[in-house]
């Protein structure tokens, strides 16, 4: 329950389909900031592309999250048939782009269906799947006395720091293995005496 399937790293393919070139760019993430970034990226790096759709999938479960945009292309012919692949392929905490450079010819809906069916396909396919750990974020507001103890804490149990703030509490914004967290919660208010404050995300 603490595992999952996603791939390694970034990966990018080209597919032909009739006069239409298809790119497929694809993302391990971790957040939909991280997923919309990565899609932001890609339309910048692309440029002149006629439309850039996407798909996300992020967590497992009940916390399972999916997105996907047709971005100008015919209602549900582009977004949905990338995140069918993604679900087929039981990968979660991925993102991908299908990008696509219109070469004079128009698909039909069923065309643009088969074609982003495919070039998700082929960016699966050449991406380097792997399994992963299920990680979870939380937020940790703690008085000053006791936050070398936390941040020891976060380290020891496989997770690292994402953003802090020092106000009028030291707020941590972090991210470590879910099999960890019920853990380091209950050894947080131990460090603490009680006096942590922790949101789980």
């Amino acid at each position: 329950m603490f595992r999952y399937r996603s791939i390694s790293s970034p990966s990018r393919c080209k597919i032909p389909v009739g006069a239409c070139r298809f790119i497929s760019s694809l993302s391990p993430c971790e957040s939909e900031e991280e997923a919309r970034r990565f899609i932001s990226s890609v339309k910048e790096e692309l440029t002149g592309a006629t439309h850039h759709a996407f798909a996300y999938r992020l967590g497992l479960g009940e916390k399972l999250l999916a997105r996907f945009s047709d971005d100008g292309e015919p209602a549900l012919s582009a977004g949905p048939p990338m995140l069918g692949v993604l679900e087929k392929e039981n990968l979660t905490n991925i993102v991908i782009v299908g990008t696509r450079y219109f070469g004079g010819v128009k698909l039909g809906i069923g065309g643009l269906v088969r074609a982003y069916r495919s070039c998700a396909q082929a960016g699966v396919e050449k991406a380097a799947i792997c399994e992963k750990e299920l990680l979870a974020e939380i937020n940790v507001r703690v008085p000053y006395d006791y936050l070398g103890g936390i941040l020891k804490e976060i380290e020891a149990r496989g997770g690292k720091v994402l953003d802090y703030h020092y106000l009028q509490e030291a707020q941590i914004k972090g991210r470590l293995p879910l099999r960890e967290k019920r853990a380091f919660i209950r050894r947080a208010m131990e460090l603490s005496r009680g006096k942590a404050l922790i949101e789980d995300m």
